[in-house]
């Protein structure tokens, strides 16, 4: 046996590739994780994710829905050559649904995912049934911190250190993590805390979250690679997005702001936009958490199928 061949490391990438399959298209290899069966949810994952950030759309498949999740080029097993704009994102996700054999979704885009996700929809419209942007970046985005800073987060140690904390002084942990994603001052920052503490699965989500991560380098190229894309953002083609579409967003998310969504809305031709009052930019451990979802799945329900 090869010393090393069973690190928490390996374990971890075994783990991963486990639930995924890559697929060669005509934009080059995608991996993909599948969950369900049709009508299919196509979710564009955050930043920085991949396809085992598909548990966020758990409430979808509860629901009836199928989801499958690509992992954006630069993440894990999809080379950063089968797309680096959101625009070639979106044709590489078309390509995985044609060597899938699947001719229409809804998409999802979360966070980071947004921009791919909008492009998506205004390019391939005969394939979009339904748009969802849930707190989903619409438009040039430089986040109010130093990139060093944002990638010293995903650091080994860094991570270590938050899930340590979340294990061993879950307030502190709970407590920096809204701090750190939402806009809320220290009293609504305090109840939301307490909130997440009593909620035992608002408090499993979080752990989840953070347990998931798969390790840092197998996300560097997306992550640098979307940083890049969102700050250099001219001009996304929402006006051109012609299925209906639901904007979700919470009114204190830090990460991404409120004006995202107001942008969005008002760009796209009949859009609907649901607010979460003093929601941050994980809406499911925010208040009013299951309201947003039961609107997403409505709308879904709508939209894609039953």
């Amino acid at each position: 046996m090869a010393l090393g061949l069973h690190t928490p490391r390996t374990r971890a990438i075994t783990r991963l590739n486990a639930v995924s399959d890559v697929v060669e298209t005509e934009c080059g290899p995608v991996e993909f994780a599948r969950r369900g069966n049709p009508p299919y949810v196509l979710i564009m994952h955050g930043t920085p994710q991949g396809h085992h950030a598909s548990f966020i759309g758990e409430p979808f498949e509860e629901a009836g829905f199928g989801t499958i999740t690509p992992s954006r080029p630069g993440y894990i097993r999809t080379p950063l050559t089968t797309g680096r704009t959101p625009a070639e994102q979106a044709d590489a996700a078309a390509a995985l649904l044609d060597a899938l054999e699947i001719d229409q979704v809804a998409v999802y885009g979360i966070s980071g995912g947004g921009p791919s996700s909008i492009e998506f929809a205004a390019r391939h419209p005969e394939r979009a049934q339904a748009l969802i942007l849930e707190v989903a970046i619409s438009h040039a985005f430089q986040p109010d911190v130093s990139e060093r800073v944002i990638k010293l987060s995903v650091h080994p140690l860094v991570l270590w250190i938050a899930k340590r904390t979340l294990q061993w002084l879950p307030r502190v942990g709970v407590g920096q993590f809204v701090k750190t994603e939402s806009t809320l001052d220290d009293a609504e920052r305090a109840r939301v805390t307490n909130d997440i503490l009593a909620t035992p699965s608002k408090l499993a989500l979080l752990r989840r979250l953070i347990n998931s991560q798969p390790p840092p380098n197998l996300l560097l190229d997306g992550f640098d690679n979307d940083l890049r894309q969102f700050r250099e953002i001219e001009r996304l083609p929402l006006s051109e997005v012609r299925c209906p579409t639901l904007v979700v967003h919470g009114t204190h998310d830090r990460d991404v702001p409120f004006s995202h969504a107001e942008h969005s809305a008002n760009e796209i031709p009949g859009a609907e936009l649901f607010r979460v009052e003093k929601g941050w930019h994980l809406l499911a451990l925010s208040d009013n958490a299951d309201a947003y979802i039961q609107a997403e799945i409505d709308f879904l329900h709508r939209h894609l199928g039953p």
